[in-house]
């Protein structure tokens, strides 16, 4: 889409709207990790006992803030 949400919205409704989608598009599962230095969010349980899965996290783009990466993983989808 490439549209951004420059609308100010709390953690709270972001959740909220990442938790409808997934539970629209996967049958609920969402996944938000927190490393060292940035955050990632996606649609989805990566199967990280294999490598598909910890290349699928690794593509996913990292952000400064979990609301940053919520807003991102609700534009993507």
């Amino acid at each position: 889409m490439g549209t951004e949400i420059n609308t100010p919205l709390d953690i709270i409704t972001l959740l909220t709207l990442a938790d409808l989608l997934a539970r629209k598009k996967r049958g609920g599962h969402l996944t938000i990790m927190r490393f060292t230095t940035h955050w990632k969010a996606m649609i989805g349980t990566p199967n990280l006992d294999c490598g598909d899965g910890r290349s699928e996290v690794r593509r996913l783009k990292g952000y400064d803030t979990l609301e940053e990466a919520l807003k991102g993983l609700l534009i993507k989808e």
